[in-house]
C-alpha cells in the first residue's frame, strides 16, 4: 500500500535497493592460512573467490557404518566364517579374502572387490577372545536379515559429496564454522577475502556533549550526551567484515561540516551521519553533501520515526561511498541505521545474500491507531514468534528504546497483529 504523500520511494525496501544499485564492493586481499592466520582470524570474513575441492569427497569408497565388507559370494558361505582382517579409518584396507570376511569401521576404505557392507547387528559374532587361537579376529554367521542386504548398501561412493575441482564454498559467503571446516577439508592454503568495510560515524550538532565528562562538572540543560555515536558503534562492532573508525563530530557550521564530510568520504566506504537533515536553519547536511560531490538518491521517506532520512552516494574513480544522513533524534538514528545501513554495508562487504530477510513476529496486542507511513515500532520479545509493543514518548526517548529487543515494520494504514518483519538489535 502506498503512502499518501509524494516521496522519491514508496517503501524502505525500494530506497535500499536504489542505493544498492549504485554501490560496488570493497577490495580483495589474499590471506595465507597457517600458524599465523588461525581459523578465528578468518571467522565470518567474506570470501571474494570460491573455494574448490582439491580431491573427491570422499576420496575413496568408504563404509557408512561399522560392519563387514563382503562380496555377494560371501553370503553363500555356510557355518561360522572367519574374520580375516580389519579395515580401519586412517589406514589402507586389507585385501579381500577367499576364506573369510573383512571387518570394517565407519569411514574406513572398502577393500577391492567388496560390493556391500553388512551391519554388525545383522550377524552373530564370536569374538577372538573366546576362540582357541588367541590371535583370531573371531568368526561370524549370517542372519536372515544379512542375506537380504543388496549390492551397494552402506557404502559412501568416492566423490558422491563433491568431485575434485568442484566448488565447495561459493564466493560472497561469510566464513562460518562449517565453511572453515570445508577450507581445512579441501587443503586450502590461501583464501581471497573482501577487505572489511571502513565505516565512519559522523555526528553533528552544537547541542551534543561528549559521552564522558572528565571534569565531573554537571551537564548544562542545553547540552545532551552523544548517545547516537554509542548506538551506531554498538551496531557496527564485533562484525569482522566492518572496520569502524573512532567516531567524529562536527559543529553546526558549514565550513567545518564540509571539511569533516570530505575527510570521511575520502577515507571510508560508508559515512553514517546523524543530525542536520531536517528543514531547520542549521540543517546543512543536504547542501554540504552536494558541495562534496555526492548524489542524493532520496531525502525523506514515508517513515516514522526517521522521515527526514537522507541517502546519498559519492562516486570516485576508486570507489563508491555510501552516505546515510540519519535524523539526530536517538530513536530515529538507531532504527534508521539498523534498517538501512546494515544491509547496505553487507552489500559493500561483498556478500551475495546481503538483502535482509527479516523473521516475522506476531503482536500480542495492537492498538487501533494507524499511520499513512511505514511505522517502525519498538518491541520486546515475549516468546518465540510473539512480541509486545514498547510504547515510547517520542524519538528522543532513549530510556524506552533501551527496553526493546528490536523493532517491527508495519506498512501504511496497518492495524492488525501481523505477522510483521522483525529487526533485532
Amino acid at each position: 500500500m502506498k503512502a499518501t504523500r509524494h516521496f522519491a520511494f514508496d517503501s524502505p525496501e525500494e530506497a535500499i535497493d536504489a542505493l544498492a544499485l549504485r554501490l560496488g564492493t570493497t577490495g580483495v586481499q589474499r590471506v595465507e592460512i597457517g600458524e599465523h592466520s588461525p581459523s578465528q582470524t578468518l571467522h565470518r570474513r567474506v570470501l571474494a573467490a570460491p573455494i574448490h575441492a582439491d580431491r573427491d569427497s570422499p576420496a575413496a569408497d568408504v563404509s557408512a557404518m561399522d560392519g563387514y565388507a563382503i562380496r555377494e559370494s560371501d553370503l553363500l558361505k555356510e557355518g561360522p566364517i572367519a574374520v580375516t582382517g580389519e579395515s580401519v579409518p586412517g589406514s589402507p584396507p586389507p585385501p579381500a579374502s577367499d576364506t573369510g570376511v573383512i571387518r570394517i569401521f565407519t569411514g574406513a576404505i572398502i577393500p577391492d572387490g567388496c560390493d556391500r557392507v553388512i551391519h554388525r547387528e545383522h550377524t552373530d559374532e564370536t569374538t577372538g577372545a573366546s576362540m582357541p587361537d588367541s590371535s583370531s579376529l573371531g568368526q561370524i554367521q549370517w542372519t536372515d536379515k544379512a542375506k537380504s542386504i543388496p549390492s551397494g548398501a552402506n557404502i559412501r561412493r568416492q566423490g558422491e559429496n563433491l568431485s575434485a575441482g568442484s566448488t565447495a564454498v561459493k564466493a560472497g559467503l561469510e566464513l562460518t564454522s562449517p565453511r572453515l571446516a570445508a577450507l581445512t577439508n579441501f587443503g586450502i592454503q590461501q583464501v581471497d577475502l573482501h577487505t572489511p568495510v571502513r565505516v565512519a560515524v559522523l555526528t553533528t550538532g552544537d547541542e551534543l556533549a561528549s559521552a564522558t565528562n572528565s571534569d565531573q562538572s554537571p551537564l548544562p540543560p542545553w547540552k545532551i550526551r552523544n548517545s547516537n555515536a554509542s548506538a551506531l558503534l554498538g551496531l557496527l562492532t564485533n562484525q569482522p567484515w566492518i572496520e569502524c573508525a573512532s567516531p567524529m563530530h562536527a559543529i553546526d557550521e558549514p565550513a567545518a561540516l564540509l571539511t569533516a564530510v570530505q575527510h570521511a568520504i575520502e577515507h571510508h566506504d560508508v559515512v553514517l551521519m546523524t543530525g542536520g537533515v531536517s528543514m531547520g536553519d542549521y540543517d546543512y547536511v543536504p547542501r554540504i553533501l552536494r558541495e562534496a560531490g555526492a548524489e542524493i538518491v532520496f531525502h525523506k521517506l514515508p517513515l516514522r520515526p526517521g522521515k527526514p532520512i537522507l541517502g546519498a552516494v559519492h562516486q570516485s574513480e576508486s570507489k563508491s561511498t555510501l552516505i546515510l544522513g540519519l535524523p539526530g533524534n536517538p530513536v530515529s538514528a538507531t532504527m534508521g541505521a539498523r534498517r538501512f545501513a546494515m544491509p547496505l554495508i553487507r552489500k559493500l562487504a561483498g556478500m551475495t545474500n546481503w538483502e535482509e530477510f527479516a523473521p516475522l513476529v506476531m503482536l500480542g496486542e495492537v492498538s487501533e491507531k494507524t499511520l499513512p507511513l511505514y511505522w517502525l515500532r519498538g518491541v520486546r520479545m515475549t516468546q518465540p514468534g510473539l512480541a509486545a509493543l514498547v510504547i515510547g514518548k517520542g524519538s528522543g526517548d532513549v530510556a524506552t528504546l533501551a527496553g526493546t529487543d528490536g523493532f517491527i515494520e508495519m506498512p501504511p494504514h496497518a492495524d492488525s497483529a501481523g505477522p510483521w518483519p522483525y529487526f533485532a538489535w
